[in-house]
């Protein structure tokens, strides 16, 4: 029995590429744009391919701002063909929005984004099935932990309870599809905040935290 788990474990850990050599396709808000995680992320995994569509206000599934280009709804064919076109496959899709849904414009709202995020799988899973190919491995992040109202802005007001909810609900939808889950809710938590100056948006060393915890979650 021993040799038989040694044997598999093996073939997993021979079988997956490197974690530098893996394309990566990531999809999510201000928090990974710039220099974001995203990029601290690149920084500890050695570089790698990876196609980075995180904009600033980017929801899963509202006009952000407004505009169409901040709903990932509407958007994802065109992030899934960006990925293709500039490495020429996708290994992973990791998805890490939430902040932005949870703004005190979309307060009688809050059912959406949950279901959102549970079309945007169904929509990623079914381009790759009428193609033919394989589904890449998704990654679900949960959003930061937020500030409390008296720390965050007009726009963000309720925003940390709602962040609570919303990733309950998505440790739910990735224990259904068998998906990992980066738990920034649970860890770094609260201890985030303090590389924070808006409740929001975090400093290089708080980047940084959440790119460790990313790998040291699903990698």
């Amino acid at each position: 029995m021993r040799f038989l788990v040694f044997l598999s474990l093996f073939f997993l850990t021979t079988c997956s590429p490197a974690l530098s050599k893996r394309n990566i396709l990531v999809i999510g808000d201000s928090n990974g744009a710039g220099k974001g995680w995203v990029y601290q992320f690149q920084e500890l995994r050695g570089g790698g391919p990876l196609v980075n569509t995180s904009i600033g206000g980017n929801t899963i599934g509202f006009n952000g701002m407004g505009e169409l280009r901040r709903n990932t709804l509407e958007n994802l064919t065109a992030y899934l063909r960006k990925g293709y076109a500039e490495m020429g496959s996708i290994d992973e899709i990791l998805i890490s929005l939430g902040t932005n849904d949870c703004k005190a414009e979309y307060a009688e709202r809050r059912n959406e984004p949950a279901e959102h995020l549970a079309t945007l799988l169904t929509r990623t899973k079914a381009f790759f099935n009428e193609r033919g190919q394989d589904v890449p491995r998704i990654v679900l992040i949960t959003p930061p932990a937020a500030g409390g109202n008296g720390a965050v802005s007009d726009e963000f007001q309720g925003v940390k309870a709602c962040l609570k909810d919303l990733s309950e609900q998505i440790r739910t939808i990735a224990a259904t599809e068998g998906m990992c889950v980066v738990d920034f809710q649970q860890k770094p938590g609260d201890a985030l905040l303090r590389f924070s100056k808006d409740g929001i948006h975090f400093d290089e060393q708080g980047y940084k935290l959440l790119a460790e915890t990313v790998i040291a979650a699903c990698y």
